[in-house]
């Protein structure tokens, strides 16, 4: 399932080829005559070859959100009410209405014709809007997958002219502000860095989860031989809950380090909190502790200097079937 999932910014550039390479084809199948039945073969391969496409693309992202925690297991898809639309919802919103499009195109392209017909202005328009959305869907994905996207907070409600000073219990913040949406979002795009062991290893230091390291490629060196990381060194473990001795299919959070200047800076984010653990969160749901963060300084007593010696790491991998 992992590997499937991490093949979606892979196979999303298919469909977005065939949005740039498709109004070629449907604007050269536009001429009636004789010879104008390669285009239609050209034309029908394209809308085909989109229409898996995107629909693998679609399958892998489904099964990348699941991996990541971004989608909850009680839902089938992100809410959609205005107070939870993001740039998440707005990719997946424009590849469901491009997939649905697509049928749309390629039903069109393939109706019967005569030999010396062209494909018709229908499946020229609906080709077109097809190749827009397309373009448009990958356009969001890169910007997903890049940080482009900035959270934007919800608007707050209009607080009474007086209120009455009540005092309360100040709880950690558990959602970025704007300043560390960049390193949130690198930490939720952990695939797209350099994976330094296949196999989860169970780590005692992480809660007993089953961890994966990923790390920026100027650090990879440097990594694995122990030595002090690169400023601008970037490493986010990846981590499953434990079932039994074994990786488990509960999502744990991530762990996040980057080397600055003036030493390690260390990140924690748990997208979806399983209730049986909520009660050492204060009962929250999500946790997001950034950099500086109280609950983060008991880490650092192993990661003064960034990452703990060779020695001392986790190699307890989950055993393997002899069949």
């Amino acid at each position: 399932m992992d590997w499937l999932a991490f093949k979606h910014a892979f196979l999303s550039h298919l469909p977005v080829a065939i949005g740039l390479l498709l109004p070629l084809a449907l604007v050269a199948a536009q001429r009636p005559g004789r010879g104008i039945r390669a285009w239609w073969t050209v034309a029908r391969y394209l809308g085909w070859a989109g229409v898996v496409g995107l629909l693998a693309a679609l399958a892998t992202g489904y099964l990348q959100m699941r991996h990541l925690g971004l989608l909850p297991p009680h839902r089938l898809l992100p809410s959609l009410a205005p107070a939870a639309w993001g740039p998440l919802t707005w990719h997946l919103s424009l590849a469901l209405l491009g997939f649905l499009m697509g049928v749309a195109a390629l039903w069109a392209m393939t109706r019967p014709r005569k030999e010396y017909q062209s494909l018709g202005l229908l499946s020229l328009l609906l080709g077109l809007l097809w190749s827009v959305l397309l373009v448009m869907a990958g356009d969001s994905g890169h910007s997903l997958a890049h940080a482009k996207a900035r959270l934007v907070p919800p608007p707050q409600a209009a607080l009474p002219a007086v209120v009455a000073p009540v005092p309360v219990a100040v709880r950690p913040p558990t959602a970025p502000a704007a300043s560390e949406a960049s390193v949130l979002a690198r930490a939720l795009d952990y695939a797209a860095l350099e994976p330094l062991h296949p196999d989860p290893v169970k780590s005692v230091a992480h809660g007993g989860r089953w961890v994966r390291s990923w790390v920026s490629a100027e650090a990879a060196g440097a990594y694995r031989v122990g030595a002090p990381l690169p400023t601008g060194a970037f490493v986010v473990l990846s981590s499953v809950e434990d079932r039994w001795g074994r990786p488990g299919p509960e999502v744990g959070p991530l762990y996040v380090l980057e080397m600055k200047a003036s030493g390690p800076a260390l990140s924690f984010y748990w997208a979806r909190i399983p209730e049986v653990r909520r009660k050492d969160f204060d009962g929250e749901a999500r946790a997001w502790w950034p950099s500086g963060h109280p609950r983060l300084e008991s880490c650092l007593s192993c990661h003064a200097n960034g990452m703990v010696d060779i020695a001392r790491r986790s190699r307890w991998r989950p055993a393997r079937n002899a069949g």
